[in-house]
């Protein structure tokens, strides 16, 4: 602003110019420690559910890896069982145990964040709740329609997936229900938006997974046995009927439950397929050639599914494993 003044004795008259203040700003370096710079971001919920995500990501992938580079060895050379034989349950219980543990605890944090803590654990009771039911129907013989034993055909598990409910179903099965089934959700609500199409859709990709495990955790290797000798290298084709039914009937409460809360994760592709990679690798290993080719074109369904989709589905996916 001009300020006036009047010299004295003069009728002269100055216009004085006041100029606002310069301030010399210190470089940082030149600051206090405290004060050189600004207080860390606060971590953030997403945050740590994404580094809780890759922890456990990358455990459920070292324990697929562990398991297959065992079998590998052992098939190329078969001398190792004489100095691995002592621990070999540990061997083989150790990964595969991680692996189921990593399965049931991967969707808490890759849906937890967008459908919340009260949804996410009623969709998890849900989907173990009706998954373990139907596993102990199966196991006990319960149900039985026409001699067969519903909703699966008449089968055991052995010892290699640990302690049992009531004796007949591991605990961790009916955590890998819950896991898988909101996976294959998650996949088929991109190929349809539409509600029935996509729970069918859903409830197919679950048997599409059936048909690559099936024979890699009864033929190739005993994790469980059947009462018959199926037509599907020892499965009664009745356990997809029962897969199917089963399946639907949880993907429906999953449905109700979330209600407008959306079920995705752009990492549903890869813990998909991770769960097939590895029981097709079983087969590979263990000589079941046909079941691993079939198991193989089976798991292709989805992928072309989506790519027929949305080929940007596929594109994102791979593109997270540059980031």
């Amino acid at each position: 602003m001009n300020v006036p003044h009047r010299l004295p004795h003069s009728g002269v008259r100055l216009q004085i110019r006041n100029r606002p203040a310069r301030f010399f700003h210190p470089p940082s370096s030149f600051l206090p420690l405290y004060m050189s710079s600004p207080d860390p971001p606060r971590p953030t919920v997403e945050g740590n559910y994404a580094l809780l995500f890759q922890y456990a990501l990358w455990l459920f992938v070292g324990a697929i890896s562990f398991s297959i580079a065992g079998m590998l060895l052992l098939r190329l050379v078969p001398s190792t069982m004489s100095f691995f034989g002592p621990m070999y349950t540990k061997l083989v219980k150790t990964p595969t145990w991680t692996f189921m543990t990593m399965l049931a605890l991967l969707p808490f944090l890759m849906y937890g964040p967008t459908l919340g803590r009260t949804r996410m654990a009623l969709i998890a009771v849900w989907g173990c709740l009706i998954g373990g039911a139907s596993e102990l129907i199966g196991t006990t013989g319960w149900l039985t329609l026409g001699g067969i034993q519903l909703p699966f055909g008449g089968y055991a598990y052995t010892q290699w997936l640990g302690p049992k409910i009531a004796g007949h179903v591991p605990y961790f099965i009916p955590p890998s229900w819950f896991a898988m089934a909101i996976v294959s959700l998650d996949l088929a609500r991109r190929v349809t938006a539409r509600r029935w199409p996509s729970l069918f859709l859903g409830t197919l990709f679950m048997v599409l997974w059936d048909v690559s495990l099936d024979p890699a955790m009864n033929e190739a290797f005993p994790f469980w046995t059947y009462d018959v000798e199926g037509v599907f290298f020892g499965m009664p084709l009745s356990n997809w009927g029962g897969w199917a039914g089963v399946t639907f009937v949880i993907l429906v409460g999953y449905e109700y439950i979330a209600g407008d809360r959306p079920i995705q994760n752009e990492w549903a592709p890869w813990v998909y397929a991770l769960n097939c990679i590895f029981p097709l690798s079983i087969c590979l290993l263990r000589d079941v050639y046909l079941a691993a080719l079939i198991g193989s074109v089976a798991t292709l369904v989805p992928f072309l599914l989506l790519w027929w989709a949305n080929p940007d589905t596929i594109k994102r996916s791979v593109a997270l494993l540059r980031t």
